[in-house]
């Protein structure tokens, strides 16, 4: 799939691409997408965020982690995946991403990436973050939440300079609600979509990644999260045992309805209720 199919691709499936990055074949060795939170906390605040960014701390992916990752990537796939997906929270808040997207580069050159904003900070971001978006082929896809006129226009302004590298996807009218349960009558997922690599930890989906966020902050409703639903990338040596891995179905998925018979709720702001994500 070439970088303005896969965009197009983006744009028609919504926030999510994930029906098209199944893995099933470990004889290519090849994956298909990595996707990375550069910060967990966001400046927009959804509810039903599958990040869980209205509940999570401030946190921006520090560079040097980013960079010790990368290179293990790097030793595990020798360059071999598709797509990386920058995102968040929001992923413009991290005062150190153009040195990501450069280090990026660096060690999976071939790699086609995209930042996955809503958008309300490319006015703030320096000429040089453009630059760097353009030297590397990096895309920027706008999640075009409501806005009010005045946002919209300043986007669409950014845009004409750099129409090239920016995608704003059709509007978002409605989340999918995750549909979180302590007893959760449908059964493990068969495959990964989004794999999510963070601080060394892989996870099949954004919602293994970022369960944790949830379980602090409603403690009465946690969840538990098994052995088997991480790899850590330090502890194995060869791209087939991710591949692998993510072909095998997850005992937390037994308390997540998400990928099976979606309910959608009107696009909001978070009140950060459990009921946002939780079955209750």
């Amino acid at each position: 799939m070439e970088r303005r199919d896969f965009l197009k691709y983006i744009l028609a499936a919504g926030a999510c691409v994930c029906s098209g990055c199944n893995i099933k074949n470990t004889s290519n060795a090849e994956l298909n997408i990595i996707k990375f939170s550069l910060c967990y906390h966001c400046n927009l605040n959804c509810a039903y965020c599958n990040h869980f960014s209205p509940i999570a701390p401030k946190y921006e992916l520090p560079y040097d982690v980013f960079k010790k990752d990368i290179k293990q990537l790097y030793k595990l796939t020798k360059g071999k995946i598709k797509y990386f997906e920058f995102m968040g929270g929001e992923p413009l808040l991290n005062k150190d991403i153009e040195k990501i997207i450069s280090i990026a580069s660096d060690y999976f050159p071939t790699t086609q990436k995209t930042i996955v904003t809503n958008g309300l900070l490319l006015k703030n971001m320096p000429k040089s973050f453009y630059k760097t978006c353009i030297d590397n082929d990096v895309q920027i896809s706008v999640s075009n939440y409501p806005k009010s006129k005045e946002e919209q226009n300043e986007i669409l302004k950014i845009k004409s300079k750099y129409d090239n590298i920016i995608y704003i996807m059709e509007e978002v009218k409605e989340f999918a609600f995750i549909n979180l349960s302590k007893k959760s009558p449908i059964k493990p997922c068969d495959t990964f979509e989004c794999p999510h690599l963070d601080n060394g930890i892989l996870a099949p989906c954004t919602i293994i990644s970022n369960i944790k966020f949830f379980n602090s902050y409603f403690r009465e409703y946690s969840l538990p999260v098994y052995d088997k639903d991480y790899l850590n990338i330090y502890k194995i040596s060869s791209i087939d045992e991710i591949i692998n891995f993510l072909n095998t179905p997850k005992l937390f998925c037994t308390h997540c309805g998400y990928a099976h018979k979606r309910k959608y709720y009107p696009w909001k702001i978070s009140e950060k209720k459990a009921n946002e994500w939780y079955n209750i």
